[in-house]
């Protein structure tokens, strides 16, 4: 019975998880207006809490927010 709960806890797990970053990279390709793979800071704007903290978030500071920058900030 130990053994099908922890299975199924780990399926559950996957599954969030893929669900997750589904969802993450939908917001992304929503936000990024010109499908660049990008987000430049007008394109950051569509969402307050990006705009508020875009130099933060853009860490090699090259005017744009990567997906990896992105995934960063929203963990």
């Amino acid at each position: 019975m130990k053994k099908l709960a922890l299975a199924m806890l780990t399926a559950v797990c996957c599954i969030s998880t893929a669900t997750y970053a589904l969802n993450l990279n939908d917001s992304f390709k929503e936000l990024d207006k010109d499908s660049n793979g990008t987000l430049s800071e007008s394109e950051a704007s569509e969402d307050a809490l990006l705009h508020d903290n875009f130099s933060q978030i853009d860490t090699n500071q090259d005017g744009q927010i990567s997906f990896s920058e992105f995934q960063l900030f929203v963990q």
